[in-house]
């Protein structure tokens, strides 16, 4: 008789670690070798949702993409600049949009109303390393997004935008 919970649940079946790239693969085995052993030891919520990041600094947005497949499970596309973001979200449906506050040229709240303009709706996560209790206030106030500081732990990136995916009603803009 197979004990209760046998096999355990594990988030990589060994085939599906299979289908990985030979980075996003390398990343999962540095994560284990490093004991951080979330990356195995739960199932992945939100498999096939589909999360754009939009940021223009290529370290954080190889470190977010790293923590929202592997911690969330979810299919992530990149956009570096404002204007990425907006062809990307205008030719194909995503379920959640992290963007920075900060970007070349515009900022994110541009980027927000040109969706809007355009007719689209989707949940919005915004970062900023320039966070204050005023400019929360001001964005939550004119723009239904949830706002977060930019922070180095970027687990927790991904545990904010996997609330976002799990919530029906995440806030879509517009």
């Amino acid at each position: 008789m197979a004990k209760s919970g046998y096999p355990p649940k594990t988030r990589w079946h060994p085939l599906s670690l299979q289908g990985l790239s030979p980075q996003k693969f390398s990343a999962v085995v540095d994560r284990i070798l490093r004991g951080d052993l979330s990356v195995i030891s739960s199932r992945t919520p939100h498999q096939g949702k589909r999360v754009l990041v939009t940021d223009d600094n290529s370290d954080h947005i190889e470190t977010i993409v790293d923590y929202l497949e592997t911690d969330i499970g979810v299919v992530t596309e990149i956009a570096k600049t404002p204007e990425e973001c907006l062809r990307r979200v205008q030719n194909s449906d995503f379920d959640l949009l992290i963007l920075d506050y900060r970007l070349p040229k515009h900022d994110g709240l541009w980027v927000i109303d040109q969706i809007c303009r355009r007719g689209r709706r989707l949940p919005v996560l915004m970062m900023t390393s320039f966070y204050s209790k005023a400019l929360s206030q001001r964005i939550s106030r004119d723009y239904p997004v949830e706002i977060m500081r930019k922070t180095n732990s970027f687990r927790l990136i991904a545990r904010r935008a996997g609330r976002m995916l799990a919530t029906t009603g995440a806030g879509p803009i517009c």
